[in-house]
């Protein structure tokens, strides 16, 4: 889920003074040797899993559908839930509008959360089309709506919304929706019956699409396609989708979905979809075409097809209660292992505090005091190595000459006074994994959108910006204040840390506050808040050592 750059960056960045340790501190000389979770699960497969499908129908499909054209005049049907509003229309029996009641599309805007971008009619989601493989049934451009209107409550918690579709062969489409009013999922089934005098061999195709617009920065951090298919789970950035794409195998979920919000449709069957075909008729949009298992009916037969479809949060707390394995869809990459813990602990916290701002001190000062003999024996062991700087000076200037020799002297200085010259690298090799698990978590976490901290942050998922009404460059409109505080106290830490007496390490080590400060300004306020909090907590601890340890 992070941006592969700023991994790159960061992660050499806060590496430059392990690696400088590790490649230029002496080495001991060599030795001799000596002998001695609706129901399933899956997930989405790679690039190398990537190839021309063997149904041969699945690329007979076109890359956009074909605008219909309609000689009855159609109507909306808007659907209310407590979670959701949803406008469906008779043009495809397909879905046009779905905005989210529980979230705004800005901060402070009274809009509602739009998960549809899409404006023309050939573009609405959940529309059907034949493959086409052996015959040609009329295009499946108008649904009979059995309603106009469909509103739950408390006291009518279900219902459902039947589009009626009939061929001029005979050939009847039955599209069914079912809603809850306290869950985001809704249930699709369709039904197919031959009325035709002859046998229908054919494919449907369900069509999902959307527009990626990048005016929300944190939400276009990830815009593309998810898919958990063969037992693995992948996400696809839209800008990788350079040629189409074709997925086959078992395919528990397919999702199109931006860092905070998706949607996704789900086989109840066990063998729901057969493929999934996905391409980019334009720069930031994405078709994506599910293909559904052969439909072989002799005259008068029908089949049945059931799916669930989810449109909503990338939230694991309204994920995986559906059961529909969705909930892998919040991924924090490499270590989600370690992330989802943290989540979890950050909701615990923000469930007393109500407040995520506070919640992620209390979290860092948690995984401080978990780090904290850890921390400790690296900073002892960066003053142990501090002391013994001018006897390692003179070592230098008499075997200037001669590295081996100055080595082999050096490493039994070390054993003499018994430091450790990677005592004070090695402590944080091993909390590295932790704090890109927290940048994950900090910087993806939906429940991060649009919370509010104190004063001027209004959003832990934005950047901090103090507004002054005049523009700055490179920054924008307002001043970043807990980045530059931040960078202020990494400055601090870094002063107070001991040096090894080496002049262009000691440069190396200033110069990164710096670095820092202009990689965070624009990264999400919870994130800078998290790395700040633990810089003052690394001071203080760093204070102690200095006065009180010897």
């Amino acid at each position: 889920m992070m941006d592969k750059k700023v991994i790159l960056a960061f992660a050499l960045s806060v590496a430059v003074f392990v690696l400088y340790s590790f490649f230029l501190a002496p080495q001991e000389p060599a030795k001799p040797p000596t002998s001695s979770p609706g129901q399933t699960s899956g997930t989405p497969i790679g690039d190398s899993q990537v190839a021309t499908p063997p149904l041969t129908a699945a690329s007979d499909i076109t890359a956009k559908p074909s605008p219909p054209s309609f000689a009855k005049p159609t109507k909306d049907i808007t659907v209310k839930t407590k979670w959701f509003e949803a406008v469906f229309s008779e043009r495809g029996g397909s879905l046009k509008s779905f905005k989210l009641v529980a979230y705004k599309e800005r901060l402070g805007d009274k809009a509602l959360k739009e998960l549809i971008q899409v404006q023309e009619a050939d573009q609405y989601l959940m529309q059907l089309e034949w493959i086409k493989k052996t015959q040609t049934p009329s295009p499946l451009d108008f649904f009979r709506a059995d309603r106009t209107s469909l509103e739950l409550t408390p006291q009518q918690p279900q219902g459902a919304l039947t589009f009626r579709s009939v061929s001029d062969q005979g050939i009847t489409v039955i599209k069914t929706f079912t809603f809850s009013y306290d869950s985001y999922r809704i249930g699709l089934g369709l039904k197919v019956i031959n009325g035709a005098k002859k046998p229908l061999d054919d494919n449907l195709a369900i069509i999902f699409q959307n527009k990626f617009p990048k005016n929300d920065a944190a939400a276009a951090a990830f815009q593309g396609q998810l898919t958990l298919i063969n037992g693995k789970y992948e996400e696809k950035n839209v800008d990788k989708f350079d040629k189409e794409s074709v997925l086959t195998g078992k395919i528990e979920w397919g999702a199109l979905s931006d860092t905070y919000f998706m949607g996704a449709l789900v086989p109840v069957d066990s063998e729901g979809i057969v493929s999934l075909k996905t391409s980019r008729p334009h720069p930031d949009q994405l078709l994506a075409t599910f293909i559904l298992p052969p439909i072989n009916l002799p005259p008068g037969a029908d089949k049945t097809f059931q799916y669930a479809i989810y449109f909503g949060p990338r939230d694991i707390g309204i994920l995986k209660p559906l059961n529909l394995q969705l909930e892998k869809a919040v991924n924090f990459g490499f270590f989600d292992i370690v992330s989802k813990p943290l989540l979890w602990v950050l909701n615990f916290f923000y469930g007393y505090l109500h407040n995520y701002g506070w919640a992620i001190i209390l979290l860092t000062i948690l995984v401080k005091i978990v780090f904290w003999p850890l921390t400790h024996k690296s900073y002892k062991s960066m003053k142990d190595m501090q002391k013994l700087q001018p006897k390692m000076a003179k070592i230098r200037e008499k075997h200037k000459d001669n590295k081996e020799k100055m080595n082999q002297e050096m490493m039994a200085l070390y054993k003499t006074y018994k430091v450790n010259p990677m005592g004070g690298c090695l402590p944080m090799v091993i909390q590295i994994p932790v704090f890109f698990a927290l940048y994950s978590l900090l910087g993806y976490a939906i429940e991060l959108r649009h919370a509010p901290f104190l004063l001027w942050i209004t959003d832990l998922a934005a950047p901090d910006r103090l507004p002054i009404g005049i523009p700055i460059p490179y920054v924008g409109e307002g001043i970043p204040v807990l980045t530059l505080l931040m960078g202020a106290s990494m400055f601090i830490q870094q002063k107070m840390t001991p040096t090894t007496g080496d002049p262009t390490q000691a440069k190396i080590m200033l110069f990164l506050p710096v670095v820092f400060t202009f990689m965070f300004i624009n990264f999400a306020a919870g994130l800078v808040l998290y790395w700040l909090v633990n810089n003052v907590l690394s001071i203080g601890q760093q204070y102690y050592i200095n006065k009180y340890v010897n």
